[in-house]
């Protein structure tokens, strides 16, 4: 009887042990996993996104956007949202969570990316080297839901005068 009672303890040590042992493997196969949803939920865009040009960000979502050296971030829209793009709100914040100043630009101005119209809507400007949230929302839902509603944050190079 003696043995029994030293044997539980014994075993649920070696229990607890063993669960404690594993935090790091349960956590990298977690975020591996979400890794892989967020992925393969736009496999297509990112199969067909080519180099420059600029980072995709789904309406409604933010994303940390890094500002090169010598840019202004321009934030593109597609030409066929037309005039429901009056009603998007976009917000660019730094890390410490102040607002940056979305300058509007010429609307009239478009280029072709990945085989689209795209056109610029706003402008900003940060430190080169930092990191911004960049994010757009549709509050009066103007766009289309079938239109894969993203926007890009592209770098346009500044050149001095």
């Amino acid at each position: 009887m003696k043995l029994i009672w030293m044997a539980v303890p014994a075993l649920l040590a070696v229990a607890v042990a063993g669960c404690t042992e594993d935090k790091s493997t349960t956590a990298a196969s977690t975020s591996a996993a979400a890794e892989s949803r967020s992925t393969s939920a736009t496999p297509d865009a990112a199969e067909h996104e080519q180099p420059g040009s600029g980072m995709r960000i789904p309406l409604g979502d933010t994303k940390k956007v890094p500002i090169p050296a010598d840019a202004v971030m321009d934030i593109k829209v597609p030409v066929d949202w037309g005039n429901a793009t009056t009603s998007l709100r976009c917000t660019v914040t730094d890390s410490t969570g102040r607002n940056e100043d979305l300058r509007s630009t010429n609307a009239t101005k478009q280029e072709t990316i990945d085989g689209k119209e795209w056109m610029t809507l706003w402008t900003f400007s940060s430190a080169a080297g930092a990191e911004v949230t960049v994010g757009c929302k549709d509050p009066e839902s103007k766009i289309a839901a079938g239109d894969n509603p993203v926007i890009r944050v592209i770098p346009r190079g500044i050149t001095p005068h």
